[in-house]
């Protein structure tokens, strides 16, 4: 392992540590002191902006890392990075491309992905009855879609 994953690796162990005894604040602190150089670091920084508010940057880090300048996502974007920025557009309740995104990745790929789907699946049950037949045309009514967890993941 090069010097410079191993470093990437020690911040992200660090990070999680912050986030798993709540201090979100403090892991986007860390991040926007020490940078974020490689792509799980800049994943990181979208998931810290999440949790602490900042949904407006997160949509825009993530949607940079997902996009990677291309106008569609490109097939080799790790499903996390892409179930990170539905997350974040599920914040802003553009919901549409945020299921869209979801509905595309598979399950398998993180545990995180599982999480969301079933999210999406409960949200749709208390949906009125006309909404709910919308999303089985693939029309997602902009309502806020309510997380039992800390969103996004590492």
């Amino acid at each position: 392992m090069s010097s410079t994953n191993s470093s990437s690796q020690g911040k992200l162990d660090h990070i999680r540590e912050l986030f798993e005894t709540g201090r979100a604040d403090q892991a986007l602190q860390f991040i926007e002191k020490t940078g974020s150089q490689t792509s799980e670091l800049k994943n990181a920084f979208g998931v810290c902006l999440m949790r602490v508010g900042q949904t407006d940057r997160a949509v825009t880090t993530l949607r940079e890392l997902v996009f990677q300048r291309y106008m569609c996502i490109p097939a080799d974007t790790p499903p996390l990075f892409q179930a990170n920025y539905a997350t974040a557009l599920l914040l802003k309740n553009y919901n549409q491309p945020a299921i869209d995104i979801i509905e595309d990745l598979p399950t398998s790929a993180h545990p995180y992905i599982g999480r969301l789907r079933q999210t999406i699946h409960q949200w749709r049950k208390t949906l009125p009855i006309y909404h709910r037949a919308g999303c089985l045309i693939k029309l997602y009514p902009p309502t806020p879609v309510i997380m039992s967890y800390p969103p996004g993941d590492l």
